[in-house]
């Protein structure tokens, strides 16, 4: 702010100038002023008044002791109160008597809160708080306990350790400056997400490059293949009510890495992995819930490619054969293919997906999560994955799914890192790591009642594993 002054003449030797308010911030205040002299003159001290009053009553006094230069000086006070109109003039004291410069006013911003990254961090890790006009000492709090405050960089940001929890995953994040009490509407979020293995178990498989849908709450798994390349012509059901999984006969012939929109519809793929070219079947199926159904095969050859589901209408896209972007819609309304816009970019099963609305997400390999429209065809980069990548060993076989305005991604391979991605504000939160083992691949991933249910197959072990995990669950 800059505001120029008028002159306050001296006794016929100087001229003194309240030049200019350098800074507010907070509850501090840098002011320049000036002496404007042609020889050394003499003085007692020099300084500033600042008071709330115009009247200079009781005002606080920046000495800033005796001088005989002239030229430019600069005054500093902090503790001022927040919000407030406050005068400013320049002082000299010569002989006991004591000369004003001119008056400037300047008024003191309120403190605000603008936003706290990340909103979900563990116990001991750090955060950062936004905002403005943060005073000199400033104390944060996580519910009623006292967070270590690491650093207040330039009155605007602020570096907290956080305490460890009370037993509840939300908490009120408040901070205290300059005798104001501040808090953000948005609680404090620790991270949250409790694992527990399930006794289930397919007997005798070990399922890979399979599908997998769910239908309400019943979940199937199946096709593929065994761990050991035998071909698994089976599909399996789980009842939650057991907790076992039943076979269920599959009428077509076996099918590998096909396209699986996850809710019934899938197709494509490969039917024999053992010799090189691989053999393809393009037969496309739909469970109704009851029987397995027949529908006609995409006019083009697809295999390891996305399958998803928008608008009641099943899509499958990319892949290893062919063109890596081609899209084709089935419309089970006319029980016919279409052909669509390709997609922008080469995609296959080894990324991770999912759909939302009329959105394809896709995870690529630069970590961009990509969002694009299946009607205007087109695409922009909505987020970037959290947890780092290594090539060619943690850059694939992750999982995603979606519940509600949240999408679930990570358990990527060699990896714990489970994220949650909010799909309007495209924020993270990070989820308690998974404790299994990380020497396997995802088989399937289901959602219920606000809890998620992995199938994962081992490298190394006899059986898979199949776990229960719950979103918000705290420990």
């Amino acid at each position: 702010m800059l505001l120029l002054a008028c002159e306050e003449e001296g006794p016929g030797d100087f001229s003194l100038f309240t030049e200019e308010i350098v800074n507010v911030r907070g509850d501090r205040l840098i002011v320049l002023g000036r002496i404007v002299a042609f020889q050394n003159t003499s003085l007692d001290d020099h300084g500033f008044y600042v008071s709330l009053s115009n009247e200079f009553n009781s005002p606080i006094i920046i000495s800033l002791g005796p001088t005989n230069r002239p030229g430019r000086f600069v005054g500093e006070t902090t503790g001022l109160a927040l919000g407030q109109k406050y005068y400013v003039r320049s002082f000299v004291s010569k002989n006991a008597e004591t000369l004003f410069g001119n008056t400037l006013e300047f008024e003191t911003l309120e403190t605000a809160l603008f936003d706290f990254t990340p909103k979900t961090q563990f116990p001991g890790e750090t955060i950062t708080i936004t905002g403005r006009n943060f005073g000199e000492t400033v104390e944060v709090f996580v519910g009623d306990r006292k967070a270590d405050v690491l650093s207040l960089d330039f009155g605007f940001r602020i570096r907290v350790r956080i305490p460890p929890s009370a037993g509840k995953s939300e908490e009120t994040l408040k901070i205290i400056t300059s005798g104001k009490t501040l808090e953000f509407d948005q609680p404090f979020k620790y991270v949250s997400g409790t694992y527990r293995q399930l006794n289930a178990v397919i007997p005798g498989f070990r399922l890979v490059d399979n599908v997998y849908f769910q239908q309400g709450d019943r979940f199937f798994v199946g096709l593929g293949m065994n761990a050991d390349r035998t071909p698994s012509n089976f599909l399996w059901e789980y009842i939650p009510t057991e907790n076992r999984w039943i076979e269920e006969n599959f009428p077509g012939e076996t099918q590998r890495l096909s396209g699986n929109s996850k809710t019934g519809y899938f197709g494509g793929g490969y039917s024999d992995l053992t010799n090189f070219p691989f053999e393809l079947n393009q037969d496309y199926w739909f469970f109704n819930g009851e029987t397995f159904q027949s529908i006609p095969s995409s006019p083009y050859d697809f295999a390891e490619s996305f399958g998803y589901m928008v608008r009641g209408d099943f899509y499958i896209a990319g892949g290893k054969v062919g063109v890596g972007s081609v899209v084709y819609r089935y419309r089970p309304s006319l029980d016919t293919w279409e052909i669509r816009p390709n997609l922008p970019f080469l995609v296959d099963k080894s990324m991770v997906y999912f759909s939302k609305d009329d959105f394809l997400y896709w995870v690529d390999q630069d970590k961009q999560v990509r969002q694009y429209n299946v009607f205007t065809a087109t695409q922009k980069i909505v987020a970037e994955y959290p947890s780092p990548f290594i090539d060619e060993v943690s850059d694939f076989g992750g999982t995603a799914i979606v519940v509600g305005e949240k999408a679930y991604i990570g358990l990527y391979n060699n990896a714990r890192d489970l994220w949650e991605l909010d799909l309007i504000t495209f924020e993270w939160a990070r989820k308690n790591p998974f404790p299994g083992n990380i020497q396997a691949t995802n088989t399937a991933i289901f959602e219920s009642e606000g809890k998620l249910f992995i199938l994962r197959t081992p490298r190394f072990q006899a059986d898979m594993e199949f776990w229960e995990f719950e979103i918000e669950g705290f420990n």
